[in-house]
């Protein structure tokens, strides 16, 4: 997947998570890994050895606004501002001299109490002590499956529970958050935001070290579900926030929704560039503002 692709394409890569493969609860995969959000140190070495050549999201964004054919090669984003992006990440990206963007949700960092919604959901099922969990549905009716055999887990993971519990009204979904905590015996702890997230000062690190950081929202919710008003904070303040650290601000859709109320809320906040979650490579006549990205999982480039 070396840059012998066709003049005038560049590839956007989203990762998450970098973790060591320790497993969760019962000896099974974390659900980072088992959604494929999460690679190795050795994957994602591998991942930008396949990656190269290496460019940056400000070169795409400058052929844009040129009319110009977008570089080829491969930008690195990272979404959700966890600690390793600090600790490990960006490190190993200086050492080969490149960049990356990460984009960090300006309301959930290590100073906080808050945490996002499906890193709250995997914590629970990463660290159940019972082998079975129940949550009720918004709809009517509940959800019972294993958490201790990995058919079980990954329905948690990936299936009707967790769709559901995205597609709740926060009320819904805090209610089922309290019932897979309390039927699998995970507690979610009081410092769990300090254990994922990296703190406002670290994002100022990154940027020191030659990375960018870009904006994900306040909260992290989908950005198609909420009122205008909330629409408008969650796009506005967030890109205000990342202005005092990184501009011109670069923004992504959290769990890549959008519509074109949220892109036209996200271009009055004068971003310089939106990346969504729908795959293909980056073309002349894109739009800057619903750019595709590529999953880097560690089988390849590709949806987990």
């Amino acid at each position: 997947m070396r840059a012998d692709r066709a003049r005038g394409r560049s590839r956007i890569l989203m990762l998450h998570r970098v973790l060591d493969g320790t497993a969760a609860a019962f000896g099974l995969p974390t659900s980072y890994r088992m959604r494929g959000t999460a690679v190795t140190v050795a994957e994602l070495e591998r991942i930008l050895d396949e990656a190269e050549p290496i460019v940056s999201l400000e070169a795409v964004e400058r052929a844009w606004g040129r009319g110009d054919d977008p570089p080829v090669g491969s930008v690195l984003t990272f979404d959700d501002g966890y600690r390793e992006h600090l600790d490990i990440v960006a490190p190993l990206l200086t050492a080969r001299g490149v960049t990356g963007t990460f984009y960090v949700a300006t309301g959930l960092h290590g100073e906080c109490s808050a945490v996002a919604l499906v890193d709250a959901w995997y914590w629970i099922l990463d660290h159940a002590e019972r082998g079975a969990g129940l949550v009720p549905l918004p709809n009517g009716g509940v959800f019972q499956g294993r958490l201790d055999t990995a058919d079980g887990k990954a329905m948690w993971v990936a299936g009707p529970p967790k769709a559901a519990l995205l597609a709740a009204k926060p009320g819904d979904q805090r209610r089922m958050l309290d019932a897979l905590a309390d039927s699998s015996g995970a507690a979610l702890p009081g410092d769990l935001a300090a254990r994922l997230y990296l703190k406002p000062v670290d994002w100022r690190s990154l940027v020191r070290l030659g990375m960018r950081v870009g904006a994900h929202s306040i909260s992290h919710p989908r950005l198609t579900q909420v009122c205008d008003d909330a629409l408008k904070q969650e796009v506005g303040e967030s890109v205000r926030t990342i202005a005092e650290i990184c501009a011109p601000v670069a923004f992504a859709y959290p769990d890549g929704a959008w519509d074109q109320r949220v892109v036209a809320s996200v271009r009055a906040a004068g971003v310089s560039s939106a990346v969504t979650c729908e795959q293909g490579d980056v073309m002349v006549d894109g739009d800057i503002l619903k750019l595709p990205r590529y999953f880097a999982v560690a089988t390849g480039f590709g949806s987990p």
